[in-house]
C-alpha cells in the first residue's frame, strides 16, 4: 500500500533536510511516517543523502518490543528484495540487546536514548561512557509518543534538539499534543509542525472509503468503577483501566466473584514455556513460543460454554515471561480481524482489566471501555484501544477516582499539583461534551482545553531554567556525572523490590542478577509498617533489607560484597533503590503476578535474570603486532562505520576531512604501546605464557583464561599507562597532517580521543619514552589506513618527553561545542572498532 498523503510530506520534509514535529491520530501510521524516509534512502539514496542508522525512542518498553517484532519481520522481506540486510535492534532494561546501538534501526526506550546522548548510559559502564553519544550524534532520530515523556525528559530531549537540529534529522510525534505543544515546540527546534487533516483522518479511518468510519462516544459516570458496571454493558470485548494496580487487582478479583472464569494463563501445559521464553536466545524462537502458548491457551477455553465471560489481568507486576503470554494472547484475541487472512477471534467474550501499561504499545481493541480518570492525554490514548478499527462502533465510560482520607481525590499516581489539575480540566472538558461522539478533532479539544496550560507552563520552565539545563547537559557529556540522570530523563520514583531471602552478614552473590518488581515509592512506604508487623507476627527475622555495596580499597580486582541492613522504619525506603522482602510477606502467581502482605506459602522467589549474549567480562586477546591491529582495526571501519560517517561528514560541510581524521586516530591511538617500557613488558609477559618472544612491536598480547590474567598481574615492573602518552606523542603528527591551525577543534578533538580511549575523563600523560623502532611502526601504520604519502608523517612522532603537558592539547570544556561533537563521533568509531578488531577475522 502506498503511502497516505501526510506521510509523504513528512518524508519529502526530511528528505531536504527539514525536521518534522508530527501529530496523527491513533491507528494512522505515524510509525510508518517516521521510517519510510529512512528504509527509503537506507536502500535507494547513496550514503551522503540520509542517515544510515536510526535511533527510535519510545517511553515505554511494550513500545520498543511491538516495533521491534514487526520491523524484524519487515526487514525478512526487504532482504529478499533489495539484496542488502537492515540490522533490526532493540535496546531496553528488559533486553538490553544493544547497548554500543550499533543496529541500523534501533527501538530503544527514551532512558537508554537520553542517558547514551549525555554522555551517562545506562548500558555501559562509566569507563565505555562517551561511545554511545556518536550513535545519536549520526543518527536520524525519532521520538515517539513524546507527551508520555516525564517534564524533565520532554525538557532535555527540546535541549537536546536545539543542540543538534542544525545536521541532526528528526521527527518528534504523538497523536495528543496540545495545539500549543505542537507549534511551540516547532518554532522552538525549528522544524516543520504536521498536522493530519481532518478529511485525510476520514480517508484514513475508512480506507479511503472503503469501509464505514469509526465511532467512540464519551460518557461520565457519577460513581466509582465497579464490577457491575463492566458487566452490564459487556458483549465480546471489554476494557476496563484503573490506575493503580491494587485497585485493578479488586476490580479483577470482583469480576472472578460475579461469575467471570479468569484465562488460565497459570494451567501447568504453559510451565516449560515459560521457563523458555525467559531464555529464549533468538527473536525468532521467542516468537514461536508465544504463538504456542497462544495455542496452548486457546485450547483451554475451547471446550467452556459459548456464554462464559473470561477475564484477564494485566499490569506492570508479572514475571516477564507471563506478561508476554499475556500481551500476545490480547493481540490475537482483541486484535484486527481479517477472515481472509485467517485472523479471526476465537474467545466468545473477554474482558480484560489493566493499568496504564494498556495506553500505548497494544495493538487491541474493544467495544466498551471504562477508564479511570485520569489527564486527558491519557484518556484519550486508553480510548484508541476501543474501536480502534474502521467500521467499529465503542462506547468510553469515564469514572471518577476514589477519595483519599481527607476528602480529595485519590489521582495516584498523577499525584502532582500540576497532574491534579489537569485531571480537573479533563473532567470538566469530558462533563462539557457527555454523551457525544468525539472524532479526533473532537479528542484533540479535550486535550487542547486539559493540557494547554501546563504545556505552556513546561515549555516556560525550560526557557527559565536554560542555563542550569545546559550545565546539566555538559556535567553528563563532558564529565560523566551520573546524578544528572535524575535531573534531564526522569527522577527514579520507584524502587524495585526482589522476592529474596536475603543472607546475614556479608556476601558477594549480587541481588542485581535477580528480576524484580517496580513500585511506587509511596506504596512500598504505605506498606512498611504493615509488613514490619506481620514479620512481627509470623515470627520472622526480618521483612524487607536493602543492600550496602562493600569494596575493598586496596584492590579493584577484588569482587563486590554485599551486606544487607533491615528496613526499621518508612525512612528507610529513601536509602536505596533496591530492596529484598522476605518470601513469606508476598504472594505471585501468572493469573494475578504480584502482591504485598496476604497469605503466602513463601515458596515464591524471584527468578534469576538471563545472561545476555552481550554481558562479556572482558574480551580475549590473541598475540598480535601492532601493524596487524591497526588492519584490523581498518576493516571494521570499513564494515561498520564508513557509510555512517560519509552522512555526518556531508552534513557537516567536511567532506573527506573527517574520514582522512578517523583513519589517522585508528593508526596512531595505541602509539602509548610503543613505549620500552610497555614493550618490555609485553616480551615478559608472552614469555611466560607461550613461551614465545615476539619478533614485532606487540600491541596485545595473549589473554584468554583467568591464569592468563593472574600471570599479567604478576610480572613486574607493571605495564605503564599508554593513551594519554599516545596522545601527546602522536599529537604534532595530527597537527602536521590536519593542518590544525586551519582545524584546531579537529585537531584536538583528535588528540582527546586517543587520550580517552579507554578512560572518558583522563587528562594526563607521564613522562615516556619510545621504542627505536617505534617511528618505522607507526610510518607503517600510517601507510596501511591512508595513501602512499601518509608514511611521511612519521617524522612528526615525539619519541619522548619528560614532562608532557597533555591538557593544553585537550578539548577545552564548551562552548562552543563544534570541537566536541567531532569528538563524540571519533572516539565512538575508534573504541568500537578497537572491540571489533577482537571479535571479526
Amino acid at each position: 500500500m502506498g503511502l497516505y498523503p501526510y506521510q509523504e510530506k513528512v518524508k519529502a520534509l526530511l528528505h531536504v533536510g527539514r525536521s518534522v514535529v508530527l501529530q496523527a491520530p491513533t491507528g494512522s501510521g505515524k510509525t510508518r511516517a517516521a521510517l519510510a524516509p529512512f528504509i527509503e534512502a537506507f536502500f535507494d539514496l547513496p550514503p551522503m543523502a540520509f542517515p544510515r542508522q536510526c535511533l527510535y525512542t519510545v517511553p515505554m518498553r511494550v513500545l520498543a518490543t511491538q516495533f521491534e517484532h514487526e520491523y524484524r519481520h519487515l526487514a525478512e522481506s526487504y532482504e529478499r528484495r533489495f539484496g542488502r540486510r537492515l540490522d533490526v535492534r532493540i535496546q531496553t532494561g528488559e533486553r538490553p540487546e544493544d547497548p554500543e546501538l550499533m543496529g541500523d534501526l534501533v527501538f530503544a526506550t527514551l532512558d537508554q536514548v537520553l542517558s547514551s546522548a549525555f554522555g551517562v548510559p545506562y548500558s555501559l559502564p562509566a569507563g565505555k561512557a562517551n561511545v554511545n553519544v556518536g550513535a545519536v550524534l549520526s543518527s536520524y532520530l525519532v521520538f515517539d509518543e513524546f507527551h508520555l515523556f516525564p517534564p524533565q525528559a520532554m525538557q532535555a530531549t527540546l535541549q537536546l534538539l536545539r543542540l543538534l537540529n542544525c545536521f541532526v534529522p528528526f521527527v518528534l510525534m504523538t497523536a495528543t499534543f496540545s495545539e500549543t505543544m505542537l507549534y511551540e515546540i516547532a518554532s522552538l527546534l525549528d522544524a516543520e509542525p504536521v498536522l493530519v487533516s481532518a478529511g485525510e483522518v476520514a480517508q484514513i479511518e475508512t480506507r479511503q472509503g472503503e469501509r464505514p468510519r469509526k465511532t467512540r462516544c464519551f460518557s461520565r459516570r457519577e460513581k466509582t468503577l465497579e464490577a457491575g458496571d463492566v458487566l452490564e454493558t459487556h458483549d465480546r470485548r471489554s476494557l476496563a483501566v484503573c490506575n493503580t494496580v491494587d485497585r485493578a487487582l479488586e476490580l479483577y478479583r470482583a469480576l472472578v466473584d460475579q461469575g467471570c472464569r479468569p484465562v488460565p494463563v497459570d494451567h501447568s501445559a504453559l510451565t516449560p514455556l515459560y521457563e523458555r521464553l525467559r531464555y529464549a536466545s533468538s527473536p525468532d524462537e521467542h516468537r514461536c513460543l508465544l504463538d504456542e502458548a497462544v495455542k496452548v491457551l486457546r485450547t483451554e477455553i475451547a471446550d467452556a460454554p459459548a456464554d462464559t465471560n473470561w477475564v484477564m489481568l494485566l499490569h506492570s507486576r508479572f514475571e516477564r515471561p507471563h506478561r508476554q503470554v499475556k500481551e500476545a494472547f490480547l493481540r490475537t484475541e482483541c486484535g484486527p480481524q481479517d477472515e481472509e487472512k485467517g485472523q479471526c477471534w476465537f474467545v466468545p467474550r473477554l474482558l480484560v482489566v489493566a493499568t496504564q501499561v494498556v495506553e500505548v504499545g497494544l495493538d487491541i481493541t474493544s467495544q466498551a471501555l471504562h477508564t479511570e480518570l485520569a489527564p486527558a492525554a491519557n484518556v484519550i490514548q486508553r480510548a484508541g484501544r476501543c474501536a480502534r478499527y474502521p467500521g467499529e462502533q465503542g462506547q468510553v465510560y469515564v469514572y471518577p477516582v476514589p477519595t483519599r482520607n481527607d476528602g480529595r481525590p485519590n489521582y495516584a499516581p498523577y499525584s502532582s499539583k500540576e497532574e491534579a489539575s489537569i485531571c480537573e480540566l479533563t473532567e470538566q472538558a469530558l462533563r462539557e461534551r457527555n454523551g457525544q461522539v468525539l472524532d479526533f478533532a473532537g479528542e484533540q479539544a479535550v486535550v487542547n482545553e486539559a493540557h494547554q496550560e501546563a504545556d505552556r507552563a513546561v515549555l516556560q520552565a525550560m526557557r527559565e531554567d536554560e542555563g542550569r539545563l545546559w550545565e546539566l547537559i555538559s556535567d553528563g557529556l563532558i564529565r560523566g556525572e551520573v546524578p544528572v540522570r535524575r535531573e534531564l530523563i526522569r527522577q527514579v520514583d520507584s524502587r524495585t523490590l526482589i522476592v529474596y531471602d536475603a543472607p546475614d552478614g556479608v556476601t558477594e552473590e549480587s541481588p542485581f542478577c535477580y528480576e524484580g518488581f517496580s513500585l511506587w515509592h509511596g506504596t512500598l512506604r504505605g506498606a512498611v509498617e504493615n509488613l514490619l508487623e506481620q514479620a512481627e507476627g509470623f515470627g520472622l527475622p526480618w521483612a524487607l533489607r536493602y543492600p550496602i555495596v562493600q569494596r575493598d580499597e586496596e584492590d579493584s580486582r577484588a569482587p563486590t560484597a554485599y551486606h544487607w541492613l533491615d528496613v526499621e522504619s518508612t525512612d528507610d525506603i529513601s536509602s536505596s533503590l533496591l530492596f529484598a522482602i522476605h518470601p513469606a510477606l508476598v504472594s505471585y502467581d501468572p493469573a494475578q503476578g504480584f502482591r504485598l502482605g496476604g497469605p503466602s506459602d513463601g515458596a515464591y522467589c524471584s527468578p534469576q535474570a538471563p545472561r545476555r549474549r552481550n554481558d562479556r567480562e572482558q574480551y580475549s586477546y590473541d598475540l598480535e603486532s601492532y601493524i596487524q591491529h591497526v588492519q584490523d582495526m581498518q576493516r571494521a571501519f570499513e564494515h561498520h562505520f564508513r557509510d555512517r560517517l560519509t552522512w555526518i561528514a556531508t552534513r557537516l560541510g567536511m567532506g573527506g576531512l573527517l574520514e582522512k581524521t578517523v583513519r589517522l586516530v585508528l593508526a596512531l591511538h595505541d602509539v602509548g604501546k610503543l613505549q620500552v617500557e610497555w614493550q618490555e613488558w609485553a616480551v615478559k609477559y608472552q614469555k611466560r605464557v607461550s613461551g614465545e618472544k615476539p619478533h614485532f612491536l606487540v600491541a596485545h598480547t595473549t589473554s584468554r583464561t583467568k591464569e592468563h590474567r593472574e600471570i599479567a598481574r604478576q610480572i613486574y615492573p607493571k605495564r605503564p599507562h599508554h593513551a594519554g602518552e599516545g596522545a601527546f606523542a602522536a599529537a604534532r603528527i595530527l597537527w602536521e597532517a590536519l593542518e590544525g591551525n586551519n582545524h584546531r577543534p579537529l585537531y584536538q578533538a583528535a588528540v582527546t580521543a586517543i587520550a580517552r580511549h579507554h578512560s572518558p575523563s583522563l587528562q594526563e600523560a607521564a613522562p615516556y619514552r619510545l621504542h627505536p623502532r617505534a617511528a618505522e611502526t607507526v610510518a607503517d601504520a600510517l601507510a596501511a589506513v591512508g595513501d602512499d604519502t601518509w608514511w611521511t608523517w612519521a617524522q612528526w612522532l615525539m619519541t619522548e618527553n619528560n614532562a608532557p603537558n597533555l591538557e593544553k592539547r585537550l578539548l577545552q570544556p564548551p562552548p562552543p561545542w563544534d570541537g566536541w561533537l567531532l569528538y563524540f563521533i571519533i572516539v565512538r568509531i575508534l573504541r568500537l572498532c578497537d572491540g571489533l578488531s577482537q571479535e571479526e577475522e
